[in-house]
């Protein structure tokens, strides 16, 4: 009755599962690049020398 058991790495390579790990590398990527266009990497007084010289306001 135990033929052909499945073990959890095998059922966590299904495609379903590539594609929900693909989307959360995808998700995160792209919360990184939009925090890094906004500039939330540095302390707020280098964001504010950095708005002051490019006249683009960043509001937070």
């Amino acid at each position: 009755m135990a033929t052909g058991r499945r073990t959890k790495r095998s059922l966590k390579d299904r495609p379903k599962h590539r594609q929900a790990r693909a989307l959360k590398t995808r998700r995160r990527k792209a919360k990184q690049a939009a925090s890094r266009k906004r500039g939330l990497n540095k302390s707020r007084a280098r964001r504010r020398t950095r708005q002051g010289r490019s006249g683009k306001r960043v509001i937070r």
